[in-house]
């Protein structure tokens, strides 16, 4: 799944390529990926509709259409978005070709470009809606761990208030928006801080540890533009991996050693995602 570092690097392609462009037509081949409205009013809303900024919430992607409307996109597990500064058939770039028969929405502009919705799992999820009416899944969201709200002492206190694996803290949404089980485990081995350990029992120098490695770890993803494992999920706008994996520590490793003490890497099941532990470095 997309976690901040790959959607910040999509809302920052999208604001490059988006703001001011209006939206001729849409097309939906997959109804089912648009939650609301229904799907008649979903197509009028946007039909000569202007996109007027792009923001990120966590894994979500908001667009502003116009004065009155936003429109929400979660890309789920596999979906991607991808930008044509030509629809012409023939001008497509082989990096989308052999994911043609994925897409699933799109966005037709006036000057000939266009935005496509690819879903392999069909996971994602669309929402148009007024901009007054936030979405409850948004409202609920924890701190943007790269705001200037996410500070020591409030991380601090959200660890002091749970009994809770550190593990499932961080990749809690309610608590911190937008990590996931990459940069979970790429945070916690570069702090040296086993994932089963208790958010309450960290001592204040982990604790700090672990502030210092989310932000620092997150905003050397970014740098990268996220990250590309082996099946290629994820792609940025223009069809380009994230160069993140090139320096990821352990997050992947199967049948590796640690890049520390050598030591072989363990892997271990927690809330049913793979977790890549080095027994001598974690303790």
């Amino acid at each position: 799944m997309p976690e901040l570092p790959e959607v910040e690097t999509i809302k920052r392609g999208l604001q490059n390529e988006l703001i001011n462009k209006t939206i001729e037509r849409v097309q939906i081949k997959t109804p089912t990926l648009i939650k609301m409205p229904r799907i008649n009013e979903f197509l009028s809303k946007l039909q000569n509709s202007q996109i007027i900024n792009v923001k990120r919430r966590g894994k979500y992607i908001i667009i502003n259409i116009n004065i009155d409307y936003q429109l929400i996109i979660h890309l789920g597990m596999s979906g991607r978005l991808e930008f044509h500064p030509n629809s012409e058939k023939e001008n497509l770039t082989k990096k989308y070709e052999k994911h043609e028969k994925h897409n699933h929405l799109y966005f037709f502009f006036e000057d000939g470009s266009e935005l496509i919705y690819n879903d392999v799992r069909k996971f994602g999820k669309l929402w148009l809606l007024r901009k007054k009416k936030n979405l409850s899944r948004i409202e609920t969201l924890g701190y943007e761990p790269l705001s200037e709200e996410f500070t020591l002492h409030r991380f601090s206190k959200l660890l002091k208030n749970s009994t809770k694996n550190i593990k499932k803290v961080l990749m809690d949404q309610k608590k911190i928006a937008g990590i996931g089980n990459i940069y979970a485990n790429e945070i916690l081995f570069q702090s040296r801080i086993h994932p089963l350990r208790k958010a309450n029992l960290l001592s204040k120098n982990e604790v700090k540890l672990l502030f210092m490695n989310i932000q620092k770890i997150l905003l050397e993803a970014i740098e990268l533009k996220g990250t590309t494992m082996v099946d290629e999920s994820y792609i940025d706008l223009e069809g380009n991996k994230g160069r993140y994996g090139e320096v990821i520590k352990v997050y992947g490793k199967k049948n590796s050693i640690c890049p520390v003490c050598g030591q072989p890497l363990e892997i271990i099941r927690i809330e049913n995602r793979s977790t890549f532990v080095c027994p001598n470095c974690q303790k």
